[in-house]
Protein backbone atom coordinates (compact mmCIF):
# COMPACT_ATOMS: atom_id res chain seq x y z
CA UNK A 1 0.00 0.00 0.00
CA UNK A 2 1.30 3.43 -0.93
CA UNK A 3 1.91 5.70 2.07
CA UNK A 4 4.43 8.19 0.68
CA UNK A 5 4.70 10.07 -2.60
CA UNK A 6 7.78 11.82 -3.96
CA UNK A 7 6.86 14.33 -6.64
CA UNK A 8 9.10 16.27 -9.00
CA UNK A 9 8.70 20.04 -9.32
CA UNK A 10 9.75 21.46 -12.70
CA UNK A 11 7.50 20.32 -15.54
CA UNK A 12 5.56 18.22 -13.03
CA UNK A 13 4.11 20.71 -10.55
CA UNK A 14 5.36 23.93 -12.15
CA UNK A 15 5.50 24.57 -15.90
CA UNK A 16 9.20 25.19 -16.39
CA UNK A 17 8.88 26.31 -20.02
CA UNK A 18 6.44 29.07 -19.09
CA UNK A 19 8.46 30.08 -16.04
CA UNK A 20 11.76 30.13 -17.92
CA UNK A 21 10.36 31.92 -20.98
CA UNK A 22 8.89 34.69 -18.87
CA UNK A 23 12.11 35.00 -16.82
CA UNK A 24 14.23 35.24 -19.98
CA UNK A 25 12.01 37.93 -21.48
CA UNK A 26 12.08 39.98 -18.30
CA UNK A 27 15.84 39.62 -18.11
CA UNK A 28 16.30 40.70 -21.72
CA UNK A 29 14.20 43.79 -21.07
CA UNK A 30 16.32 44.65 -18.04
CA UNK A 31 19.52 44.20 -20.03
CA UNK A 32 18.24 45.95 -23.15
CA UNK A 33 18.73 42.87 -25.33
CA UNK A 34 16.23 42.39 -28.19
CA UNK A 35 14.27 39.17 -27.67
CA UNK A 36 13.80 36.85 -30.64
CA UNK A 37 11.88 33.61 -30.93
CA UNK A 38 15.11 31.65 -31.40
CA UNK A 39 16.27 32.56 -27.91
CA UNK A 40 14.00 30.18 -26.04
CA UNK A 41 14.67 27.33 -28.47
CA UNK A 42 18.41 27.70 -27.88
CA UNK A 43 17.88 27.95 -24.12
CA UNK A 44 15.76 24.82 -23.97
CA UNK A 45 18.12 22.71 -26.08
CA UNK A 46 21.29 23.81 -24.30
CA UNK A 47 19.72 23.73 -20.83
CA UNK A 48 18.38 20.20 -21.35
CA UNK A 49 21.76 18.99 -22.58
CA UNK A 50 23.54 20.48 -19.57
CA UNK A 51 21.07 19.00 -17.09
CA UNK A 52 21.48 15.60 -18.75
CA UNK A 53 25.22 15.88 -18.06
CA UNK A 54 24.42 16.63 -14.43
CA UNK A 55 22.21 13.55 -14.21
CA UNK A 56 25.02 11.28 -15.44
CA UNK A 57 27.69 12.95 -13.33
CA UNK A 58 29.58 14.80 -16.05
CA UNK A 59 28.76 18.30 -14.81
CA UNK A 60 27.92 20.00 -11.53
CA UNK A 61 25.05 22.42 -10.97
CA UNK A 62 27.58 25.12 -10.12
CA UNK A 63 29.32 24.58 -13.46
CA UNK A 64 25.99 24.78 -15.27
CA UNK A 65 25.27 28.15 -13.69
CA UNK A 66 28.66 29.45 -14.85
CA UNK A 67 28.40 28.33 -18.48
CA UNK A 68 24.71 28.06 -19.38
CA UNK A 69 23.98 31.59 -20.54
CA UNK A 70 27.42 32.22 -22.01
CA UNK A 71 26.93 29.13 -24.18
CA UNK A 72 23.53 30.42 -25.29
CA UNK A 73 24.81 33.95 -25.97
CA UNK A 74 27.77 32.62 -27.95
CA UNK A 75 25.51 30.49 -30.13
CA UNK A 76 23.11 33.38 -30.77
CA UNK A 77 25.86 35.93 -31.37
CA UNK A 78 24.78 38.08 -28.43
CA UNK A 79 27.56 40.16 -26.92
CA UNK A 80 26.75 39.96 -23.21
CA UNK A 81 28.19 38.51 -20.01
CA UNK A 82 26.50 35.13 -19.62
CA UNK A 83 27.61 34.55 -16.04
CA UNK A 84 26.16 37.89 -14.96
CA UNK A 85 22.95 37.35 -16.90
CA UNK A 86 22.54 34.02 -15.11
CA UNK A 87 22.03 35.99 -11.89
CA UNK A 88 19.33 38.09 -13.55
CA UNK A 89 17.63 35.01 -14.97
CA UNK A 90 17.60 33.27 -11.58
CA UNK A 91 16.25 36.43 -9.92
CA UNK A 92 13.17 36.29 -12.11
CA UNK A 93 12.93 32.49 -12.11
CA UNK A 94 12.62 32.48 -8.31
CA UNK A 95 9.51 34.66 -8.71
CA UNK A 96 7.97 32.40 -11.37
CA UNK A 97 5.35 29.83 -10.42
CA UNK A 98 3.19 28.95 -13.43
CA UNK A 99 1.29 25.81 -12.50
CA UNK A 100 1.10 22.67 -14.58
CA UNK A 101 -2.68 22.36 -15.14
CA UNK A 102 -4.33 20.50 -12.28
CA UNK A 103 -1.18 20.27 -10.14
CA UNK A 104 -2.46 22.23 -7.16
CA UNK A 105 -5.74 20.33 -7.03
CA UNK A 106 -3.76 17.08 -7.23
CA UNK A 107 -1.61 18.14 -4.28
CA UNK A 108 -4.68 18.98 -2.21
CA UNK A 109 -6.15 15.57 -3.00
CA UNK A 110 -2.96 13.56 -2.48
CA UNK A 111 -1.95 15.32 0.75
CA UNK A 112 -5.15 14.13 2.42
CA UNK A 113 -4.19 10.50 1.80
CA UNK A 114 -0.41 10.31 1.67
CA UNK A 115 2.80 11.81 3.03
CA UNK A 116 3.68 14.09 0.13
CA UNK A 117 7.24 15.25 -0.54
CA UNK A 118 8.84 17.19 -3.39
CA UNK A 119 12.00 15.83 -5.04
CA UNK A 120 13.95 18.16 -7.31
CA UNK A 121 17.42 18.64 -8.78
CA UNK A 122 17.07 22.44 -8.73
CA UNK A 123 18.38 24.80 -5.97
CA UNK A 124 16.67 24.37 -2.60
CA UNK A 125 15.68 27.92 -1.63
CA UNK A 126 14.61 28.65 -5.20
CA UNK A 127 12.20 25.72 -5.18
CA UNK A 128 10.86 26.50 -1.72
CA UNK A 129 10.03 30.06 -2.76
CA UNK A 130 8.42 29.01 -6.04
CA UNK A 131 6.26 26.36 -4.35
CA UNK A 132 5.21 28.88 -1.73
CA UNK A 133 4.27 31.48 -4.35
CA UNK A 134 2.25 28.82 -6.18
CA UNK A 135 0.32 27.99 -2.98
CA UNK A 136 1.70 24.43 -3.04
CA UNK A 137 4.16 24.32 -0.17
CA UNK A 138 1.52 23.90 2.54
CA UNK A 139 0.55 20.52 1.08
CA UNK A 140 4.12 19.19 1.02
CA UNK A 141 5.70 17.64 4.12
CA UNK A 142 9.34 17.83 2.99
CA UNK A 143 11.29 19.20 0.04
CA UNK A 144 14.29 17.18 -1.10
CA UNK A 145 16.68 18.78 -3.60
CA UNK A 146 20.09 17.97 -5.00
CA UNK A 147 21.40 20.85 -2.91
CA UNK A 148 19.89 19.64 0.37
CA UNK A 149 20.71 15.95 -0.16
CA UNK A 150 24.11 16.41 -1.79
CA UNK A 151 23.13 14.18 -4.71
CA UNK A 152 21.09 14.46 -7.91
CA UNK A 153 18.36 12.27 -9.32
CA UNK A 154 18.61 9.57 -10.62
CA UNK A 155 21.41 8.71 -8.16
CA UNK A 156 20.60 5.99 -5.67
CA UNK A 157 22.19 8.17 -2.98
CA UNK A 158 19.60 10.90 -3.60
CA UNK A 159 16.86 8.43 -2.69
CA UNK A 160 18.89 7.04 0.22
CA UNK A 161 18.82 10.50 1.81
CA UNK A 162 15.10 10.90 1.13
CA UNK A 163 14.31 7.53 2.70
CA UNK A 164 16.55 8.22 5.70
CA UNK A 165 14.74 11.50 6.42
CA UNK A 166 11.40 9.73 6.00
CA UNK A 167 12.35 7.13 8.64
CA UNK A 168 13.05 4.48 6.01
CA UNK A 169 9.62 3.42 4.74
CA UNK A 170 9.34 0.16 2.83
CA UNK A 171 10.12 0.69 -0.85
CA UNK A 172 6.79 -0.92 -1.71
CA UNK A 173 5.07 1.97 0.10
CA UNK A 174 6.68 4.76 -1.95
CA UNK A 175 5.66 6.15 -5.34
CA UNK A 176 7.53 8.72 -7.41
CA UNK A 177 5.63 11.03 -9.80
CA UNK A 178 7.64 12.92 -12.39
CA UNK A 179 7.95 14.00 -16.00
CA UNK A 180 11.58 13.06 -16.69
CA UNK A 181 12.31 9.56 -17.94
CA UNK A 182 16.04 9.96 -17.29
CA UNK A 183 15.92 11.58 -13.84
CA UNK A 184 12.59 10.65 -12.24
CA UNK A 185 11.43 7.41 -13.80
CA UNK A 186 14.84 5.80 -14.23
CA UNK A 187 15.80 6.86 -10.73
CA UNK A 188 12.65 5.42 -9.22
CA UNK A 189 12.81 2.14 -11.14
CA UNK A 190 16.49 1.63 -10.37
CA UNK A 191 15.84 2.28 -6.68
CA UNK A 192 12.99 -0.23 -6.60
CA UNK A 193 10.06 2.08 -5.92
CA UNK A 194 6.85 2.51 -7.89
CA UNK A 195 6.76 5.20 -10.56
CA UNK A 196 4.13 7.34 -12.22
CA UNK A 197 5.16 9.09 -15.42
CA UNK A 198 3.43 12.40 -16.14
CA UNK A 199 3.60 12.25 -19.92
CA UNK A 200 1.87 15.47 -20.93
CA UNK A 201 3.26 15.39 -24.47
CA UNK A 202 2.19 11.86 -25.36
CA UNK A 203 5.75 10.62 -25.85
CA UNK A 204 6.37 6.96 -26.58
CA UNK A 205 9.81 6.63 -24.99
CA UNK A 206 8.44 5.04 -21.85
CA UNK A 207 6.79 2.11 -23.60
CA UNK A 208 9.78 -0.18 -23.11
CA UNK A 209 10.26 0.70 -19.44
CA UNK A 210 8.70 -0.97 -16.44
CA UNK A 211 6.62 2.04 -15.38
CA UNK A 212 3.78 1.34 -12.97
CA UNK A 213 1.50 4.17 -14.09
CA UNK A 214 1.41 6.60 -17.00
CA UNK A 215 -0.83 9.67 -16.93
CA UNK A 216 -1.15 12.48 -19.46
CA UNK A 217 -2.65 14.96 -17.00
CA UNK A 218 -3.31 15.33 -13.28
CA UNK A 219 -7.02 14.82 -13.94
CA UNK A 220 -6.19 11.09 -14.15
CA UNK A 221 -4.52 10.87 -10.74
CA UNK A 222 -7.69 9.86 -8.89
CA UNK A 223 -7.97 6.82 -11.14
CA UNK A 224 -4.80 5.32 -9.67
CA UNK A 225 -4.39 6.82 -6.18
Amino acid sequence: MITTILIDIDDTLLDFDLCASDSIKRGFVEWGIPYKKAVFGAFKRINNALWRKIEIGQLTREELLRIRWQTIFDELGINADGAEFENTFIKYLIESHSEVPGALDALKYLSRKYTLCAASNAPHEQQLKRLEKAGMLEYISQVFTSESTGYTKPSEKFFDVCFSQLNNPEKSEVLLIGNSITADIKGGIDYGIKTCWLNRNGNRVGAKRNIDYVITSFSEIKNIL
